[in-house]
């Protein structure tokens, strides 16, 4: 396993145009929709103060956290 970080790594093909194409058109869709949500988020919290903004990320890294954690946990069993 460790070894296999010495080891080069086959170069891939490059995309034909029919995949460049697919590619940016999923490319564009996700942008967008990353783009809508952001957006919605923005419209959500123009109002909060920082202290709160930095509450509701305190939060929401806990949870993932404490998540991330349990499920480490659970694995190891």
């Amino acid at each position: 396993m460790i070894m296999g970080l010495f080891w080069k790594r086959s170069k891939h093909k490059p995309l034909s145009a029919r995949q460049e194409k697919a590619a940016g058109r999923i490319a564009s869709v996700i942008i967008r929709r990353q783009t809508e949500i952001a957006g919605y988020l923005n419209r959500k919290t123009q109002y909060w103060n920082r202290a709160s903004k930095l509450i509701l990320l305190l939060l929401i890294c806990l949870v993932f956290g404490g998540v991330s954690l349990w499920l480490l946990l659970r694995a190891c069993n």
